[in-house]
């Protein structure tokens, strides 16, 4: 029988065996191992294929689920499902053309039914940054089957959070980028930064920003200057009987952005001073998260290390958007989140969970310093 096939192989010029039945059969076995199932009565109850639904690059699968188990159960399982479906057990790959075997990658969902979308093609680990983004839109990534952005008129406050060098920093200038060269004549900026300043060195001459504040001073200084500017819209706002300044036709927006916001919290820091300064700080960012949406102005607050300390209730409570690339620990991810899942996203720098009222796996943008220079040359001289 298998010489037959090679023979058949042969003239085809490439060809595979798959052993282990479909997708849909391994997945059922995989869980069934990992202990995805439930006793009762001396029975068992393991999940059931319900339907099949093939898209342009993926397989849908739709499973009942058993009492007792919930969706996160599968979801933390994601790894163990992955894995499995990509063992040589599953598949024997027999090659007469130069070809490559691509790993497959899944997706998993629920809504009333656990639905596993299996990818046979892994996302691209590169997506270079291009400037597509309209209006107060920055871009957030390439998901599975679209691009994704952030609008800052519907959601004003974004937390980004991820592990050192796996595309947080990357992703603020992408976005500090897109809205200079995009709302040149309508945004600034308040650059807080006190790792001593260097992620945003090159946008320091930008008629757009106002400040680059790298020591709690500086830091502390500009935040209550916002904290006056935020009083004086609000004064305005009230003499016209607006209730926005989308209603009051302002279209002035000011961005503030933090990277890192461990360098800013107050807890653990032992100079008396210096403390006080930064329970100021964290009570103003705090403020312009509550009401600084409706008067303009906007916060990308970033951390590295997200504890209850570094991402303050009220800033976390007020940023109806996260953007979180990889993190260490399952605790990270559910500081961030409210889930786990970003400890468990794969070792590629820019791959990132976008979370709103949905989420979406993306591959965020990059983009090379030479290319913002060239951009922010023309828009973002004073």
């Amino acid at each position: 029988m298998f010489d037959v096939l090679l023979a058949s192989g042969v003239l085809a010029g490439s060809f595979y065996i798959r052993r282990g039945g479909t997708d849909a059969q391994r997945i059922q076995r995989i869980c069934r191992k990992a202990g995805l199932y439930v006793k009762y009565d001396g029975k068992e109850d393991t999940m059931k294929l319900l339907r099949s639904k093939r898209g342009s690059n993926f397989i849908e699968y739709v499973f009942r689920i058993p009492e007792g188990l919930s969706s996160k159960d599968f979801i933390k399982k994601k790894d163990v499902i992955e894995d499995g479906l990509n063992t040589s057990k599953n598949t024997v790959l027999l090659y007469f053309k130069k070809e490559k075997s691509e790993r497959k990658e899944i997706e998993i969902s629920f809504d009333k039914v656990l639905k596993i979308k299996v990818f046979n093609k892994p996302m691209p680990e590169l997506v270079p940054y291009e400037n597509s983004a309209k209006g107060w839109n920055v871009p957030i990534g390439q998901s599975r089957s679209a691009s994704i952005y952030h609008d800052f008129e519907k959601i004003p406050h974004i937390v980004v959070a991820g592990t050192t060098r796996y595309g947080k920093s990357v992703f603020l200038k992408n976005a500090i980028t897109t809205l200079i060269v995009n709302q040149s004549g309508s945004v600034t900026f308040t650059l807080i930064d006190l790792k001593g300043g260097l992620t945003f060195n090159r946008y320091r001459t930008c008629k757009q920003v106002l400040t680059v504040a790298s020591d709690t001073e500086s830091a502390l200084e500009a935040l209550r200057e916002i904290k006056a500017n935020m009083q004086q819209v609000m004064d305005h706002l009230m003499q016209l009987e607006a209730e926005n300044v989308q209603e009051a036709g302002r279209k002035d927006r000011h961005f503030i952005v933090v990277d890192e916001a461990a360098q800013i919290a107050s807890a653990g820091e032992t100079d008396r001073e210096i403390k006080k300064m930064k329970v100021e700080c964290e009570q103003i960012i705090s403020e312009i998260a509550r009401i600084g949406g409706a008067l303009g102005f906007r916060i990308i607050y970033a951390t590295q290390y997200p504890t209850a300390d570094t991402l303050p209730r009220q800033v976390k409570q007020n940023c109806d958007a996260k953007l979180c690339f990889k993190l260490q620990t399952d605790v990270a991810s559910q500081v961030v989140l409210d889930e786990t899942g970003a400890e468990s996203l794969p070792f590629i720098k820019g791959r990132a969970i976008y979370l709103t009222d949905r989420k979406h796996i993306v591959q965020t943008p990059f983009i090379e310093n030479k290319q913002i220079e060239d951009l922010i040359e023309e828009r973002g001289k004073r």
